[in-house]
């Protein structure tokens, strides 16, 4: 099967729509992401501290620590976390494998996926966490009304 990106990329995000969730002061533990978020323990930290030094988290010391974002939810894109976790080369490999497709030597797919990698591209260009969470909470809410 066809990855977008790695399992830390995953977790990069899970993590970021989490802190986007918080309440006002966007305060929130490693402990929490891990229990809330299904992130193995053994990679929250990990997670955490690269998304600090991606500039997408701070961390709070003290005892009332912990992390919060250095910028509005609304105002980071998921492509933003995408190419900071992976790269801006995430989306350049063949689809098929082959190490040398490229423009001068496509593979039979090459044409269709650099179309749909423009859109996609676009899309995650235009989502923030700020939707995620939401769209998020909107599901959790709607999952608890029906098992009622």
């Amino acid at each position: 099967m066809f990855k977008l990106y790695s399992k830390g990329c995953e977790y990069a995000l899970r993590a970021l729509t989490y802190a986007a969730s918080q309440s006002e002061d966007g305060r929130f533990r490693a402990k929490d992401v891990c229990e809330k978020t299904d992130i193995p323990e053994s990679f929250t930290r990990k997670v955490l501290q690269a998304l600090v030094q991606g500039g997408f988290l701070r961390a709070v010391r003290g005892p009332h620590g912990g992390y919060v974002l250095t910028r509005p939810a609304s105002e980071i894109t998921l492509l933003d976390v995408i190419e900071a976790v992976e790269g801006d080369t995430t989306f350049d490999h063949c689809v098929l494998g082959f190490p040398a497709c490229g423009s001068k030597h496509p593979c039979p797919l090459h044409d269709t996926w650099a179309r749909a990698k423009q859109r996609l591209t676009a899309q995650l260009g235009r989502r923030t966490l700020r939707e995620l969470a939401d769209s998020t909470r909107r599901r959790k809410r709607r999952t608890h009304l029906d098992s009622v």
